[in-house]
Parts: structure tokens; C-alpha cells; sequence
């Protein structure tokens, strides 16, 4: 059902129809991946947590740059990982990442402080070093896109 929170820890909205068909497993798989490509951190804050045996990990969310239910694709350039405060920012528009992964906090006064002081000090976002795990530019772009509208 579209719009129905999907509960396999990707932070995405369930989908419905043609593009909604992926297996689990691809959604565990790319989970597990850009964990390992992180490095267990958060790209925003740059904490290191210590990896996790369960299937969830307790600190850590893998979140979508851009949604599947608008098109995003299951592709590790499409994922970053980070912690849940600073997820939730993300997630609502309050932290954007220009495409040389500069962070960007359009409103400060917006974002919960405690999340605005651990935002990594060099103000960029920390990507893995394979190019390949990194994120998209037009993931980016189409992120800022929808969340300014311009």
C-alpha cells in the first residue's frame, strides 16, 4: 500500500505497483553494504558506532538520498548511513548535501541543536573512499531539489 511505512530498517515508504518488486534480500544486502562503506559511521556527524551481529543495527539507519517511491534506485550510490537524530533531520528537508558533499542546514534555527553541534566540524559529509559507494551527484541534486523547491 503506498504511503504505509515500510518496517526493513531503510527508512523508505513502501511501494506499490511496477517499481515496487524488489526482494528483501536486495534491501538487506545494499543495508548491510553501506554500512561496511561507511565504516559504521554517520556521513553527518562522522560518529563511529561499533558494527552490529543483528539484523538492525541499534544506532545506525541507511537512508535514502532519493526515496524509491520517487524513483530512486536500490544502488549503494543512492544510500548513506547515519545516525537516527541526524536521519530524522534529513529526512524532514533540515540538512541538505551539495554535490562536493559540502552539508548545507538551510534554516538553522530549525534543527534540533544537539544535532547541529555534532554535524562533522570540516562541514562536509563523509564518504566512503571507493567513488563507487559514494553519493550520486543527481541523487543530491534531485534531494535539494525537492526539499527547495527551485
Amino acid at each position: 500500500m503506498a504511503g504505509s511505512t515500510d518496517d526493513n530498517g531503510l527508512g523508505e515508504e513502501r511501494q506499490t505497483g511496477f517499481a515496487a518488486a524488489a526482494p528483501l534480500e536486495a534491501y538487506e544486502a545494499i543495508y548491510r553494504l553501506v554500512l561496511s562503506a561507511y565504516s559504521y559511521r554517520c556521513a553527518l556527524t562522522g560518529e563511529q558506532f561499533l558494527p552490529d551481529i543483528g539484523l538492525l543495527h541499534p544506532h545506525l539507519t541507511v537512508e535514502a538520498i532519493r526515496p524509491r517511491d520517487v524513483g530512486g534506485p536500490l544502488q549503494i550510490n543512492n544510500y548513506i548511513a547515519l545516525e537516527e537524530h541526524a536521519a530524522r533531520a534529513f529526512r524532514r528537508g533540515q540538512i541538505l548535501i551539495e554535490d562536493d558533499y559540502r552539508i548545507v542546514v538551510p534554516n538553522p534555527d530549525a534543527l534540533d541543536y544537539a544535532v547541529l553541534v555534532r554535524l562533522n566540524a570540516s562541514g562536509r559529509l563523509l564518504v566512503p573512499a571507493e567513488g563507487l559507494f559514494q553519493p550520486s551527484a543527481a541523487h543530491l541534486a534531485f534531494r535539494r531539489l525537492s526539499v527547495l523547491g527551485s
